[in-house]
């Protein structure tokens, strides 16, 4: 088994390509979180960010800055809102402050507009939803609350309407989708038909014009279910209120799960996706099995073990099919959170293995 796994690390160490001899390098780190709340600097997972007017925009998120999570570290979230033009170095500043420190909600962004749905902290899990704008100072309003507490979760914006879909509702694995009318917000959210698939936590989700799509997530044991991690994905069409399903994802050929993994429209044609954990390995874990490595070696291996997905991936919606735009060891992380920015993907922090995050912010000119 250990010279298995020794062939799979050395296998997985081959995603961390550089460029073409000559070539100037399409993917460069631009810079590192801010330091403004102490141990938000040694960067964090499961954030919040947008980009407006040339601005990267900053929040929230989790991390173990004290202890490490192997050591039964405690867990830290974060609420201060930062901001840093784009260039090829970030140079933060403090623009504002989240209502409370948060993590692992829907992260949404919709022009001047940027929402934060559900997600957790220390407290437990939120049904919260506010909007911030990014035109006015980071004024914050305070939307209706979702009709149960969500983190883990997904969502996307289109047509004016807001949803949010998968990750755990009231503690629970969800395949339940919201929707808000952001030009009704009186009317609160509504539920749609229920995702064909069981719950899904970590999912991905992005939307176009014209439908919803998720991919991903992964379902805990249940009763008689054992515990899955998902490849395929569902779409919801606008036009007629049905799922239908969706093509695994794919990268060369391998069947990968984006779940813990991060999305993005690119266009209303191509879709964008990177990081997200290894199929077989997070099974064997979160099913209790640990056939591949005792319980308690689990948090204390290197992070090339755990084979997280090392691909920037892109998926043409009329196609059904998806490729690989770019193949390297940054894009191997857990919780980590993809920008679409006028032909450029931002790719910030997110895990390296489970409890150790990274600072880094990459750029990626597609």
């Amino acid at each position: 088994m250990k010279k298995i796994l020794s062939i799979l690390i050395s296998a997985s160490l081959l995603g961390c390509a550089g460029s073409p001899k000559g070539e100037a390098p399409a993917l460069k780190e631009i810079g590192t979180m801010p330091a403004f709340e102490q141990g938000f600097e040694r960067g964090v997972s499961a954030c919040y960010a947008a980009t407006f007017d040339n601005a990267l925009y900053l929040t929230g998120g989790c991390n173990f800055p004290g202890k490490p999570a192997a050591e039964g570290g405690a867990k830290r979230y974060y609420k201060g809102i930062y901001r840093s033009a784009i260039g090829d170095t970030l140079q933060w500043e403090k623009v504002g402050e989240l209502p409370a420190a948060s993590g692992y909600g829907a992260n949404i962004q919709d022009g001047n507009r940027w929402f934060i749905v559900g997600g957790m902290n220390v407290d437990g899990a939120s049904s919260s939803a506010i909007s911030i704008d990014l035109g006015d100072a980071c004024k914050i309003e305070r939307l209706p609350d979702l009709p149960c507490c969500v983190d883990n979760t997904a969502g996307a914006v289109a047509c004016d309407r807001l949803y949010v879909t998968g990750g755990n509702a009231d503690g629970k694995a969800s395949n339940r989708t919201f929707v808000l009318d952001l030009k009704n917000t009186d009317a609160g959210w509504q539920e749609l038909p229920i995702m064909p698939s069981r719950g899904r936590v970590q999912p991905v989700c992005t939307a176009n014009s014209t439908a919803l799509f998720v991919w991903g997530g992964f379902s805990p044991a249940d009763g008689d279910s054992s515990a899955e991690v998902h490849t395929d994905g569902w779409c919801y069409s606008f036009a007629t209120g049905v799922w239908t399903p969706l093509p695994k994802s794919f990268a060369a050929g391998d069947e990968v799960t984006l779940s813990g993994g991060t999305m993005a429209l690119l266009n209303d044609s191509t879709i964008v996706a990177a990081g997200g954990v290894n199929r077989e390995i997070f099974t064997d874990a979160i099913s209790g099995t640990y056939a591949l490595i005792d319980k308690s070696d689990y948090m204390l291996q290197p992070s090339e073990w755990y084979r997280f997905n090392p691909n920037l991936l892109t998926y043409d919606i009329g196609k059904r099919e998806w490729s690989v735009a770019d193949k390297n060891c940054v894009y191997a992380r857990a919780g980590a959170l993809l920008l679409s920015d006028n032909g450029y993907i931002i790719y910030i922090g997110g895990e390296l293995k489970p409890g150790i995050r990274t600072p880094q912010i990459h750029r990626y000119k597609m």
